[in-house]
Formats: structure tokens, sequence, C-alpha cells
């Protein structure tokens, strides 16, 4: 399958910035790493100024007890279980082995280790990314009496940001090779399963609301950063390209 070409006012967004990073081949291998570091940095920073500043309001952190508090009130056996089973999805366990079998599908279609490790590079690199700034915000767990085991810090919400990491690969992914579906119905899957991840870490009393957002928030502007990259490193030879 060949790439599709467009004229300069046809370029979808991010396209000029792609066509920068991939000039000559050695030097874009150099200006990715750079955008990519770039980006994480500045994934980092901004993450943790938004903690810092959610922690410093009392308003924010008032609506936050609120709607958790909320939540508590109204937990039935039924929605826990639901709840139960969402939180999976945005799981270590779960993950990895989605993460295995998207990897493994992707390179056997177009021979092509990019796509592959994008997955990877996008997974494993917004661990690495919410981690650090768990580290550096420190914020502590709710006070309320959590439905499942918690550990560490609790903002962002590594749940919520993996989910959104991992699903919104996933529909970029579909979103270039899949025609027989509408592109609309591919990115609502995802984004209804990443709010639904992050909406039981509420619930089940793992995480304040602040903390899935944030954590959401994460996991969609890595992936964006990893989509930018990958498209734009040099294509090896051989393969399928998906247009």
């Amino acid at each position: 399958m060949s790439l599709r070409s467009s004229s300069p006012a046809e370029d979808p967004p991010g396209a000029r910035l792609r066509s920068f990073l991939r000039r000559d081949s050695e030097l874009s291998r150099r200006r990715l790493f750079v955008f990519v570091a770039a980006g994480a940095a500045l994934g980092v920073a901004v993450e943790s100024a938004l903690g810092f500043f959610i922690t410093s309001q009392q308003a924010v952190l008032g609506a936050d007890r609120s709607i958790l508090r909320r939540l508590a009130l109204n937990r039935t056996p039924e929605l826990t279980t639901v709840m139960r089973w969402l939180t999976i999805l945005g799981g270590s366990a779960f993950v990895a082995v989605t993460l295995a079998l998207a990897a493994a599908l992707v390179y056997r279609r177009t021979r092509q280790s990019r796509w592959p490790a994008f997955v990877a590079g996008t997974v494993m690199g917004n661990l690495g990314l919410d981690n650090l700034v768990k580290l550096v915000v420190d914020r502590p767990r709710p006070d309320f009496r959590a439905l499942t085991d918690v550990t560490g810090s609790s903002f962002p919400s590594g749940h919520a940001s993996t989910a959104a990491a991992l699903f919104v690969a996933l529909a970029f992914l579909g979103n270039r090779w899949e025609r027989r579906f509408s592109k609309i119905w591919i990115w609502a899957s995802a984004l209804s399963l990443s709010v639904l991840v992050a909406t039981s870490r509420v619930y089940l009393g793992a995480h304040w609301p602040t903390d899935v957002v944030a954590g959401l928030a994460l996991g969609g502007y890595w992936t964006a950063i990893m989509a930018t990259a990958t498209a734009a490193w040099p294509r090896s030879e051989g393969g399928e390209e998906p247009g």
C-alpha cells in the first residue's frame, strides 16, 4: 500500500512538523531524538506544575473530595464489580499482553519495526513519565476507604494515563489501516475506554478526580509526541506502509 500524496494545502495537522523532522535520514534521527526528549521534559514540567497548582487550591481540593464522597455513598455491589473489571484495562498485566499482541500484529503486517516500536515506546515511555511526576508531586492518596490495592503517590493516575496511552495508540494504528469502519467510531471507542478506566479509579477510591484527568492528559499528550516522531521516522526497506 503506498502513501497517499497531498498538496501543502491539504496536509493534515502536524504534516509540516513531520516533514521537517524527516529531512535527511541521519539528521532526521537526531532531530527526532531531540524532539522526543524535549517532549518528555515538557510533559513532566507541565504535569508537575499542574499537580502543584491543584494541591495548593482549596477550591479544587474541595471539589475533589465532594465528588469522591458522592461516588462512595452511591456504591453498589454490582457497580463495584463492573468498576473492578474496568480498572483491569489500565493494569500492567492487561497492558503488557495487549502491547505484545499489537506489536506482533503490526510487525507481521508491515515488516516495519517502527510501528511496534511506537506501541512499546508510547506505553513504556508514559509509564516512565507518570512515575517521575508522581515522585515530584508526591500527592497523598484519598483518605476514603479504597476498594482496591493502592501504592505510591496519587498524582497523576497511572491507570488513567496508561489506558489513554494504550487505547489512543491502538486507535492511531487502526485509523491508519482500517477503512471499513468509521474513523469516528475508532476514536470514540478509544476515548470511551480511557474515560471508563479513569472513572473506575475514582469510584474505587484509588485516586482523586483531578488525578485521573491529569493522567488522561498525560497519556494523550505522550501518544501524540510518539505518533508524530514515529510517522517522521525514516522508513526501512520492504514491508507494507499504512496509508
